[in-house]
């Protein structure tokens, strides 16, 4: 069956592939291969060579670091149109792992190949490049959240974007986030405990700003309030918007 995820989510690799010529996206998709991965399933491992490149085509993954103590610490997760294990250095390694989520498809290209490929057709580079920006400008905001913002503020946050991913390009205000991760990876993403992470949903619910119950899914009852959270606002029960 198809998520609403995978309904609503616009890849933005099949966007930028709109601006290449016809034969260029042939030729991109002859050279990739598929992947299908059920949840739990490594798809890169840190520190190994960087043979190949990714793009997310259906479902959830997530991408981590390793701790020098063997823990993981969690830095994104990704959804359709996403790329992971992007370098242009023939030598690199994969700087960070990443597993599947939900059950993920996912399109893969050997670097070699690829390579040859940019050679041929500066577009499709550019478009990789944008991708390395992308994932720079996350990382930042990233660094930003956990650095500056409340608990409240980064729950808050990660609700409004995956809202935002969920939506797509038509940047609707849709009533429901489907969240397919664990709390412990939520909270592992956002700095938190899963303990806490549940304690601030139960308080957002309680201001009447979000409805829990349905597993693996939060609705959104009021998105101004919770953009007033996120941005540092506390707005107290009765101050609500209806």
């Amino acid at each position: 069956m198809t998520s609403v995820t995978e309904h609503k989510t616009i890849s933005r690799l099949r966007q930028s592939l709109g601006e290449l010529d016809d034969k260029v996206v042939a030729r991109l998709n002859e050279i990739s291969r598929p992947v299908n991965l059920t949840a739990g399933q490594q798809i890169i491992a840190e520190g190994e060579p960087a043979a190949s490149l990714y793009s997310v085509q259906n479902g959830v993954a997530s991408v981590f670091k390793l701790l020098p103590d063997g823990r993981r610490q969690i830095t994104g997760f990704l959804y359709p149109g996403d790329f992971l294990g992007v370098t242009f250095n023939m030598d690199a390694v994969y700087g960070y792992g990443a597993e599947a989520v939900t059950h993920c498809s996912l399109r893969a290209w050997a670097r070699p190949a690829l390579e040859r490929l940019f050679d041929e057709a500066p577009g499709v580079r550019r478009l990789f490049l944008a991708s390395i920006a992308d994932e720079l400008t996350e990382a930042q905001d990233r660094m930003l959240m956990l650095a500056r913002r409340s608990v409240d503020e980064r729950v808050a946050t990660f609700l409004l974007t995956m809202a935002r991913r969920q939506a797509g390009a038509m940047g609707l205000r849709i009533e429901t986030v489907e969240i397919p991760m664990r709390w412990a990876d939520i909270a592992d993403y956002l700095g938190s405990t899963a303990e806490t992470v549940s304690r601030t949903l139960s308080g957002f619910r309680d201001l009447g700003v979000i409805r829990t119950g349905t597993r693996g899914e939060i609705g959104i009852l009021d998105w101004p309030a919770l953009e007033a959270i996120a941005a540092g606002g506390k707005p107290q029960e009765g101050e609500i918007c209806r």
